[in-house]
């Protein structure tokens, strides 16, 4: 009786949202504009400039994001925003003529960021044209990037990626005026022109041999487009109560469909695409007031070097490359997602949202690496993170126990946590997700403390370091189901702390379904998308990669089973150490890099012996190739060396567990990490000490662990 009621209530629920009323787009969707609609603005201003920044800065060009929210009448909006905008030196300046060349290097303008609160007066706001006056009081904050505004003698500990430069801040006040033309029921022209006028503190303009300035003016015009979105019509009192069984209990909710997703949420892609461009922006404001960085003076200028640099390879540290972009890049994916939006929607939206950060979030050169790491690095933790909020959450509940829920999935997907805060859903009871792969389908968590000793060398006694370990494992779905084939219905996901070691994240590794198929009954083949991250005192390893995986079964008894899981792989981009990384061209150096990055290819075969499901014994193989493209490739022309590399990275484990009481067991693993790099010397610049020809070096480490289980099915 509950699935009848379920579907009675499914179709009753699509009925009504079906129901036309005035407004409504004719064959589609209910929608309809709420009275106090959202608006989102981004547009490009240029102009000129005055006042005592003005007499030694000129063409002052910015870039702005705003976002509002209208009156009941549509006559007023309040709302904030931010605007990035630069000046160039003067043409003219009235400085010492032997620093006028460095002073007009094309990469030296001064930034001037705006973070501001804004008024605006609409007049005809229901019509196709709508003038405007809008107000807005900001705080300044101006930046220079040129080599004569660095701190002498520069800070002794002053870090890579930090600014060698002061700021100085203050207030400004700005009123443009224009008029906004509708291109379609959403988006509108938006034309307006400007002035804007600013108090600072001193600058010091004593390396031009000029008094100090702090005040500006600046008026230009601006063009740029303003979005209002469509919003599905919330359901009303009636529309809820066909949601509740006859005794008031929440029904599972309706299935997804073209304008909601399985929990509800209405798709937005306008608010999706604003929520990336927070992320980012928000990220621009943390460099500049928190970390002071010497990469976050953007601009419109900085964006379009950076397009005319184009990809290069940077030179973060392991960690950041390898596990805090693809985190970046979850938060994008997770904007799309906590939207209402799917799996490759999603996909796209963080790899948008690495590109504009690397075209126009950064003065740093776009890096391709990053791009990898962010966007499909940060797909596979997007969904995730997605999918294990979804295991967390269960609407039906209320109290203290809701609350510490919700905070799970808050701290587990921050982005759909914030929107479920703003839209309600944070405390509202209604039913879960119909379909068990949308909410909590079957799963084994396996938690695991212990201790690791980890070697270099034949043995695991030499150079042997000790450490604490907490590791957590989630295998998700059911790969003999053979319905539920979409994107990571089916993953596994290894998390490892590590204690006392260089990092406290020490391994991440992701093992996602993008397609699969049942080809057999015990058969499951499979286009698998693998992330990998490991880093610890003795080696580094990570990377993106994707392959054919076929998992297979077969039972040796009533009780055991033997799972065998193999696959090939096309590694995307991979990270390794290196003996000879330092030599990696990078553009803007600033530290040296200590790993290799390269595409390659690879084979695993993992072997479970199951009892009851629980596995025993585990023993896995993974080995591949790594054909260098930055890193231990140098091409020098002035010494004529060419110097090429290839890394062959193999990793076994062998892993014992035996069950002692209820969901209880002790285990024990061993592992090795072999690397075998090859570099060729050739040229004439080779120095004489190295000499021409092939070098190999061998790195060995061995490691063994103890723990403790805890495992839990569903």
């Amino acid at each position: 009786m509950k699935n009848v009621h379920g579907s009675t209530a499914a179709c009753a629920l699509g009925l009504a949202l079906m129901t036309p009323v005035a407004g409504a787009q004719e064959g589609s969707a209910v929608y309809e504009w709420p009275s106090t609609a959202w608006h989102l603005y981004g547009g490009l201003g240029l102009g000129a400039a005055d006042g005592k920044f003005g007499d030694v800065l000129q063409k002052p060009l910015q870039w702005d994001l705003q976002i509002a929210k209208q009156t009941g009448s549509g006559k007023w909006r309040f709302g904030g925003g931010l605007q990035f905008g630069s000046m160039e030196p003067a043409e003219d300046p009235n400085i010492d003529p032997d620093k006028v060349d460095q002073w007009l290097a094309p990469d030296l303008e001064w930034a001037r960021l705006e973070t501001f609160v804004s008024v605006t007066r609409v007049f005809n706001p229901s019509g196709t044209l709508r003038p405007y006056v809008q107000g807005r009081l900001g705080i300044e904050r101006i930046h220079p990037r040129s080599e004569l505004f660095w701190v002498q003698p520069p800070p002794e500990d002053l870090e890579p990626g930090d600014s060698p430069t002061k700021s100085t801040n203050g207030i400004g006040f700005t009123v443009q005026a224009g008029f906004e033309r509708s291109l379609g029921k959403t988006l509108s022209l938006d034309v307006a022109a400007f002035g804007t006028y600013y108090k600072t503190g001193d600058y010091d303009m004593s390396p031009l041999g000029l008094p100090s300035v702090n005040s500006g003016t600046e008026w230009g015009g601006r063009l740029g487009l303003a979005w209002r979105p469509y919003t599905p019509r919330p359901l009303d009192a009636p529309q809820k109560a066909l949601l509740l069984d006859a005794e008031g209990k929440p029904l599972p909710l309706p299935p997804p469909d073209a304008d909601r997703d399985a929990w509800g949420v209405p798709r937005s892609w306008g608010w999706a695409t604003a929520e990336m461009f927070a992320i980012n922006w928000g990220a621009s404001m943390v460099n500049e007031y928190v970390r002071e960085a010497n990469f976050n003076q953007i601009s419109p200028r900085s964006f379009w070097a950076n397009f005319e640099e184009g990809f290069t390879y940077d030179d973060n540290k392991f960690r950041t490359n390898q596990l805090v972009h693809p985190m970046n890049g979850a938060m994008y994916f997770n904007a799309a997602r906590a939207n209402g939006i799917d799996f490759w929607g999603s996909s796209g939206m963080a790899i948008a949202g690495a590109f504009i950060w690397e075209c126009c979030g950064e003065t740093h050169p776009m890096s391709f690496n990053d791009m990898v790491s962010t966007g499909i690095g940060g797909i596979a933790r997007g969904e995730v993170m997605h999918r294990i909020s979804s295991l967390i959450l269960d609407n039906t509940k209320r109290g203290w126990g809701r609350a510490g829920q919700e905070a799970g999935a808050f701290l587990m997907s921050p982005i759909r946590g914030f929107n479920r805060v703003v839209s309600g859903d944070v405390s509202e009871v209604k039913g879960n997700p119909v379909h068990p792969y949308d909410y909590r389908p079957d799963f084994q968590l396996f938690i695991r403390a212990g201790g690791r000793v980890i070697g270099e060398g034949e043995s695991i006694s030499e150079n042997t370091q000790k450490y604490g370990f907490l590791e957590w494992v989630l295998s998700y779905g059911d790969a003999w189901d053979p319905e539920n084939r979409r994107p990571y219905d089916r993953f596994d996901v290894t998390t490892q702390s590590n204690f006392g070691d260089k990092t406290r994240v020490g391994r991440l590794l992701i093992r996602g379904d993008l397609w699969s198929k049942l080809v057999a009954e015990d058969h499951s083949l499979s286009l698998q998308q693998d992330f990998d991250y490991i880093d610890n005192e003795a080696f580094e390893y990570g990377g993106q990669s994707l392959g054919p995986t076929l998992v297979s079964r077969f039972d040796l008894s009533d009780t055991m089973t033997l799972m065998a899981r193999t696959q090939a792989y096309f590694i995307l981009l991979g990270a390794v150490n290196s003996d000879l990384s330092f030599l990696a061209e990078v553009a803007n150096q600033e530290r040296i890099r200590e790993y290799d990055y390269g595409p390659g290819a690879g084979g695993s075969l993992e072997l479970y012996f199951l009892r009851k499901n629980f596995p025993l014994l585990v023993a896995r193989y993974r080995g591949s190739y790594i054909d260098v493209s930055n890193g231990s490739i140098y091409n020098n022309v002035t010494a004529d060396i060419g110097l090429s590399s290839t890394h062959g990275v193999q990793q076994a484990q062998v892993k014992l567990e035996i069950p002692v009481f209820r969901n209880l067991a002790v285990g024990a693993d061993a592992s090795m990490f072999f690397r075998r790099s090859h570099y060729d010397f050739a040229g004439s610049g080779v120095p004489p000490e190295i000499g021409e020809g092939r070098r190999t070096v061998t790195q060995r480490n061995p490691e063994a662990r103890v723990f403790l289980t805890w495992s839990y099915s569903h």
